[in-house]
């Protein structure tokens, strides 16, 4: 069995753990069963070859294993698995790599007991585990979706899909959520939430209208990028010189620190580039991609 899981990008700048949307950029995950074997293999490909774990301490495999159990099956283990993981998500880069890995071990695990977990509760599942739901449902159900989470429940919306690209500018250094989380504040300021408030109202008139030009202001923040931005260089520099390039809007991807525009597809290079050259200025360096919309979410190949 093998699964193929897309990237994710959360918040979309004011809709902080509530929006995300999939992109055209995935890990894949494949278990082989193998009864009675006297060895069997845990195989690291792509951009995680070096450095994470194989294994128990994988969490591909402990989402295997949770959804074994909450399925009743003892029948898999690493003893009787060939398991590959290739991962093409770059890791800490904000862009859902754990939430695939997660999504990835419960659909392929759902798979090899015959799926008896419908989509919801595949979705369900991957909130209990990750905590969050605003990038494992966007993982598990494609396109761009509006997610709330009530207990280990995920409830889910889906917005129409853009045609717009997604510029992903992921620079060379990660930031880690954990730490990423620890830098906001306790307490958000009315004004700052009321600000917060409208910009989601904006966003999600976009989407829903295809009016692409409310996303300039529909993707600002005051709750969580301000500060996440103090450990991100030039940031908001960045951000201007996506929208001078032609982009609709921009903003911090998840905890970051890989920074997001959206744009036609007649912009997309010149945002890229854009983007490129003005961390540049500040010494970091970066490699960019030019996605699209992911519309299926986590499937099985």
């Amino acid at each position: 069995m093998k699964v193929k899981v897309p990237a994710t990008t959360a918040n979309l700048g004011p809709g902080f753990d509530v929006f995300g949307a999939a992109l055209s950029l995935y890990n894949e995950f494949e278990a082989e069963y193998v009864p009675d074997a006297k060895k069997t293999y845990f195989m690291l490909k792509g951009v995680g070859k070096k450095s994470l774990p194989r294994g128990e301490k994988n969490l591909f495999w402990q989402s295997m294993q949770q959804t074994f159990k909450v399925l009743g099956e003892d029948k898999y283990n690493l003893k009787n698995l060939n398991i590959t993981v290739n991962t093409s998500i770059p890791l800490g880069g904000g862009l859902g790599s754990s939430a695939s890995a997660i999504v990835g071990g419960i659909v392929l695990a759902n798979a090899l007991c015959a799926n008896k977990l419908d989509k919801s509760q595949v979705a369900d599942l991957a909130v209990k585990i990750e905590g969050h739901s605003d990038n494992v449902i966007p993982a598990v159900y494609g396109g761009v979706c509006i997610c709330s989470k009530d207990g280990n429940h995920g409830a889910v919306i889906q917005l129409p899909i853009p045609k717009l690209k997604i510029v992903l500018c992921v620079p060379s250094f990660e930031l880690r959520t954990k730490r990423s989380r620890q830098i906001l504040p306790k307490y958000v300021d009315l004004q700052d939430l009321v600000f917060n408030t409208s910009r989601v109202a904006l966003l999600t008139a976009a989407f829903c209208c295809s009016d692409f030009a409310l996303l300039k202001t529909g993707m600002q923040d005051k709750v969580h990028q301000p500060y996440r931005g103090k450990m991100i260089p030039a940031m908001d520099e960045v951000f201007e010189a996506a929208l001078s390039a032609g982009a609709y809007g921009a903003c911090l991807s998840g905890s970051g620190p890989t920074l997001v525009a959206f744009c036609s597809a007649k912009d997309a290079i010149n945002v890229q580039k854009s983007m490129i050259k003005r961390w540049k200025k500040d010494s970091v360096h970066a490699k960019a991609y030019i996605s699209d919309f992911d519309a299926k979410g986590a499937i099985t190949v």
